[in-house]
């Protein structure tokens, strides 16, 4: 990959804030790592991160559009972000998250999406929420 042209490559789509959208942000990540010769875990890897936050940007927002980004930085790592605006609710810290008990519908978004990320960060601009999940990229033999 190269770092060189990293903006021109990056992926910027919007959703609307409704769960039949999941599939298509899936979809556009998916199609995108292909295009970039992403390995198959790598794609496997950000389809579910891609999954948890946008899934957990529509719980937090419903009907309210979000914003995916995914983009290469340097020549390894991939940022996938989410940014959508809030209704008052916001993620807890990386220190306040725990892992929800395995029979619980909801609350394991972030905990799952830290576990296939090298980095999550959180940030609040305004009233919105953007969401960064850091991963390494594996390039297909």
């Amino acid at each position: 990959m190269n770092d060189t042209s990293q903006e021109s490559a990056a992926l910027n789509r919007e959703y609307a804030g409704d769960p039949a959208t999941l599939r298509s942000a899936r979809h556009d990540v998916v199609d995108w790592l292909n295009q970039h010769q992403a390995d198959r875990d790598t794609i496997e890897q950000a389809s579910l991160i891609v999954s948890e936050l946008a899934s957990n940007a529509i719980q937090a927002s419903p009907g309210i559009s979000y914003q995916l980004r995914l983009v290469i930085v340097g020549d390894d790592f991939a940022e996938l972000s989410i940014t959508n605006r809030t209704s008052g609710t916001y993620p807890p810290s990386r220190g306040n998250r725990r892992l929800a008990d395995a029979s619980a519908l909801r609350g394991r978004g972030l905990s799952i999406v830290d576990s296939l990320s090298d980095e999550v960060t959180i940030e609040t601009v305004a009233a919105a929420v953007v969401v960064t999940a850091r991963f390494r990229v594996v390039q297909s033999p």
